[in-house]
């Protein structure tokens, strides 16, 4: 409805044209104007048009509510990271559990309990100096700080750029930017020598079946996960080559691919063959190389290899001393001994990366600095092994002794 009235609040002509409308839904708009026109008919006509144009242009819309601000997550550092595990479980990370013993070990005493959108770049700065003084204090291994570290980066940076969208909780990455714990020294490892193996070997107190696993664990220079499950099928006489396909994951209990990733053959060494001959015969072909290993508590075998060692006399005092810088003897010893065996012997050193299944070049050169380090006591690489160990019965000798007689 257009209303149209003299203009009376001021001297100048004109017209005052109050337009009233009322849309379907109730609402009502009501405008009133000034027509700086000279008759009311001209008054009553803009009026017209300028209601056309209202109703057109329909019902204002309200002004929108401001949007509200997101609310601050008050889930913690130890709930999310919990999520998160649980993401990495189903995605088939096997590292999981050394995951979460890590945080729950370094990190969750800090910052556990700490919102984690409100984790900032110096409370970071608090877990590494917390690393840092455990080191100090011997608490922990330059290696296993530099792991939980890497375990702190790589959980908040899921926590701002993950592709799961419920576990990105932060814009940035409070870790970046931040120095890292102290590398330190890494403690040296030790290797058997020859002739300490060949006093193992021989040392008729020790079982025959540890004695085997022993000389296979030299002489291969497997990983402990990979002769573990290693059996007779991987194992080629005929063509005098092991594969190498498969390896224990002592974590998660079941059979998992090799460090690497990759599969690898390696060829046996000479006087290796007539112990896998016997062997394979004893066990007619079938089953785990070295069951007796895989019925041992991993946690056992360090200790084993000792007493091992001591039942065989050798007493050299670098096999048992351990400290911050220097490593005790334990089971994979031998796989240190084999490939530093193969580098003194002069084995081209990127056969021996090969064999030993090291993805880089600079692990095996390791072994090259650790080949200079021996002494007189050495002995020669990879020697001929024991008459109790090829033949613990007898059984050669008095085939022969039958021979001469008959």
């Amino acid at each position: 409805m257009v209303v149209v009235r003299p203009w009376t609040k001021s001297a100048r002509p004109g017209f005052e044209v109050d337009i009233r409308i009322e849309f379907p839904d109730g609402s009502k708009l009501r405008e009133r104007v000034r027509a700086k026109v000279k008759t009311r008919l001209e008054a009553e006509r803009w009026g017209r048009s300028r209601e056309i144009a209202l109703i057109t242009r329909g019902k204002p819309l309200p002004e929108p509510p401001p949007t509200p601000k997101p609310a601050r997550s008050a889930e913690t550092c130890d709930a999310w990271h919990a999520r998160y595990l649980t993401h990495c479980k189903e995605r088939g990370v096997v590292t999981t559990g050394d995951k979460k013993y890590r945080w729950g070990k370094w990190i969750s005493p800090v910052i556990g309990p700490v919102p984690i959108v409100d984790i900032t770049k110096e409370q970071m700065e608090t877990v590494r100096d917390a690393l840092d003084e455990a080191i100090v204090h011997g608490r922990l291994s330059a290696k296993t700080a530099k792991n939980a570290w890497g375990e702190v980066t790589v959980s908040f940076g899921e926590a701002a750029s993950s592709k799961r969208k419920d576990l990105r909780v932060r814009d940035d990455n409070p870790a970046l930017g931040v120095q890292p714990p102290e590398t330190g020294h890494p403690r040296t490892k030790v290797y058997p020598y020859p002739s300490e193996f060949a006093a193992v070997a021989a040392c008729e107190t020790i079982s025959l079946a540890w004695r085997e696993i022993h000389a296979i664990a030299a002489y291969t220079y497997l990983r402990p996960g990979e002769l573990w499950v290693l059996s007779w099928d991987d194992v080629d006489l005929d063509d005098r080559c092991i594969s190498v396909t498969k390896a224990w994951d002592f974590k998660n209990r079941r059979i998992k691919s090799t460090k690497t990733g990759e599969t690898r053959s390696l060829p046996i060494e000479p006087h290796l063959l007539p112990l896998l001959e016997r062997m394979r015969g004893a066990a007619d072909g079938k089953g785990l190389v070295v069951p007796t290993l895989s019925k041992t508590n991993p946690d056992k075998l360090a200790i084993v290899t000792r007493k091992h060692f001591e039942l065989a006399k050798c007493k050299r005092p670098r096999l048992l001393r351990q400290s911050n810088s220097e490593r005790h003897v334990v089971f994979r010893s031998w796989r240190d001994a084999g490939i530093t065996w193969s580098i003194v012997r002069g084995d081209d050193v990127v056969r021996v990366q090969r064999r030993a299944g090291h993805r880089l070049i600079a692990t095996t050169m390791r072994y090259v600095v650790e080949a200079e380090n021996r002494g007189a006591s050495f002995g020669v690489p990879f020697p001929v092994l024991p008459a109790c160990l090829l033949d613990p019965r007898g059984e050669v000798v008095e085939k022969l002794i039958t021979g001469v007689a008959s």
